[in-house]
């Protein structure tokens, strides 16, 4: 324990320096204006300082009296737990209030210096010192691991909805997203559209260049998509294999051709090869594009998008792939 006497009264601050390192073996210095105390405290600077665990501050000091000080200590962040026993000779009340405003724990009247109550109240001071110290500790305990939880809620949720090759979405959030936006299609009174996505030939891809290639390809085709995709609420999702999917709130059937043709281009200027396709050096896609309208969402069912966008990408691969094909009802 180390404990700071300020007082101008060398007689009365060297008596009670005295009494508590007889009575309660504490470590105390003594500093005689409100300046030294403060420099004591580095209040005005970065540097270290020594750890006080308690101030005992006459209210009568020359130049800036022990109010003032006070509230220059309490004003530190650092300080504003410390416990300040405030020193008087006098009763008046409006001193003692004025001290308590100020920031100050509690008061001592030492005229006469009663060594019984000195001790007492600088005892219940110390051990209110502590226990906010062991309250802050308790907090930063807490913060941290709140923090520590957060950071694991964050990482499980992401486990639980990203693919971990590709880290796209992957096919169980792909299912709770699409029924969200699909209940939300009169609300919004917006299309929803919906790219299914097939890399052509891949196994053959696989079987030729080996699966750690394969898995560098589905990388870089994720991360093109998602480079393309980007609206807010615009997904990009891994529904298995090699197979993509990519759910456009609010677009329309050319909205969706639109992005579709983008990624079929970006796809292809990868120039990731592969000499076992019948159509390209390269790896390409083919996409199925199906949108869902108003005014027929009471009749049709959420896995009617579905169906639909699988038979258009049927038909892209049946015209020659590497294409991008709209859903017609003809399909």
């Amino acid at each position: 324990m180390r404990l700071l006497i300020v007082d101008d009264s060398v007689v009365k601050a060297q008596l009670i320096q005295k009494i508590l390192s007889k009575d309660l073996s504490i470590d105390t210095e003594i500093v005689h204006s409100a300046e030294t105390c403060l420099d004591k405290l580095q209040i005005e600077s970065n540097k270290p300082t020594l750890e006080y665990n308690l101030v005992l501050m006459d209210i009568n000091l020359p130049g800036m009296n022990g109010i003032e000080v006070t509230k220059r200590i309490r004003a530190h962040e650092k300080y504003k737990d410390l416990p300040i026993l405030m020193i008087t000779s006098s009763n008046d009340d409006n001193f003692i209030d004025m001290a308590f405003n100020a920031g100050a724990t509690d008061y001592i009247n030492t005229t006469p210096i009663r060594q019984t109550e000195l001790i007492a109240r600088v005892n219940a001071a110390l051990r209110l010192g502590s226990e906010m110290e062991r309250r802050k500790k308790r907090e930063e305990e807490l913060l941290e691991t709140t923090r520590i939880l957060n950071m694991m809620n964050r990482y499980l949720e992401n486990i639980s909805s990203h693919d971990p090759l590709t880290n796209v979405y992957n096919r169980r959030y792909f299912d709770q997203f699409l029924e969200s936006e699909w209940r939300n299609i009169p609300k919004s009174k917006e299309p929803l559209s919906l790219l299914m996505i097939d890399i052509d030939f891949f196994k053959s891809y696989n079987d030729e260049y080996g699966h750690q290639a394969g898995d560098s390809a589905l990388k870089k085709f994720s991360n093109m998509l998602n480079k393309i995709v980007t609206r807010a609420r615009d997904i990009v999702a891994r529904y298995g294999g090699e197979e993509f999917a990519i759910i456009l709130p609010r677009t329309n059937s050319n909205g969706a051709k639109h992005i579709a043709d983008e990624i079929c281009k970006k796809i292809y200027s990868l120039q990731i090869q592969h000499k076992h396709s019948p159509y390209s050096n390269f790896l390409t896609c083919s996409i199925g594009i199906a949108t869902q309208y108003t005014e027929s969402w009471l009749r049709d069912k959420q896995d009617e998008i579905i169906l639909k966008a699988d038979k258009a990408l049927y038909k892209a691969k049946e015209k020659g792939r590497n294409q991008a094909i709209v859903y017609q009802e003809s399909y």
